[in-house]
């Protein structure tokens, strides 16, 4: 599956296990956060989160070598959040633990939708799941976003204002909605980048977000529906 030749009928064989199972659980880990704001551990939205992404690499018929890489980076997220917590009950700084593991988060995110990009861009005939796969790497652009806000916050809290006042506890929420909101260009307003940085990335992400709809999806569509066309 790593070489570059491009294969007729790429759609890897999981059963139930399939693009279309990812975008589910895409959405339900994204409905689930505002209800999750409160929880005791943020372990309990992490862990599903990264089983998410590996499944993202699974899904995408990566071999096993990819499949143990996206599990290693999966396991530093996981122990990198448990040792933050476990600092903060302690009363020692978590600092540096928490950055890591939004790294250890985004490089995760980053690299289960370049497995899934390489699965869309390697089929000849462009399938059912390959447009689910696209979409799928729509959203998981807005969880990767979404993890780099929380770390550009945390290094800079005076980063990102809600409605005109800096977040207040846990920002993860609103940085997410801010994320996606941003990627679909809607710009609410409630909440608004202040540091440079921050600008600069919502920037990217606006672009990104324009650019792959009215590309890249289109073109997806376009090759699937000539696809249907040469078939009848």
């Amino acid at each position: 599956m790593d070489g570059n030749k491009p294969v007729a009928n790429s759609n890897p064989k999981h059963g139930w296990l399939n693009c279309r199972f990812l975008l589910g659980a895409l959405v339900a880990v994204l409905v689930s956060f505002p209800f999750l704001e409160d929880v005791a551990s943020p372990l309990v939205l992490v862990i599903p989160l990264a089983g998410v992404f590996v499944a993202g690499v699974v899904v995408a018929g990566s071999g096993p070598r990819h499949v143990r890489r996206a599990i290693l980076i999966a396991g530093i997220q996981v122990g990198l959040t448990a040792v933050s917590l476990v600092l903060r009950r302690g009363n020692y700084s978590s600092f540096i633990a928490v950055p890591l593991a939004l790294v250890a988060t985004a490089t995760l995110i980053l690299y289960s939708t370049h497995r899934v990009l390489r699965y869309v861009l390697r089929a000849r005939i462009i399938t059912r799941d390959q447009i689910y796969a696209g979409i799928c790497m729509y959203v998981m652009l807005g969880f990767a976003f979404g993890a780099i806000y929380y770390l550009v916050n945390i290094l800079d809290p005076r980063s990102f204002v809600v409605n005109n006042e800096l977040p207040a506890g846990d920002a993860t929420p609103d940085l997410m909605y801010f994320s996606f909101v941003t990627l679909a260009t809607l710009g609410y307003g409630d909440i608004t980048p202040r540091s440079h940085v921050a600008r600069s990335l919502a920037t990217v992400e606006a672009l990104v977000g324009m650019l792959y709809i009215a590309v890249f999806m289109a073109r997806l569509v376009s090759m699937r529906s000539s696809d249907a066309d040469t078939r009848t």
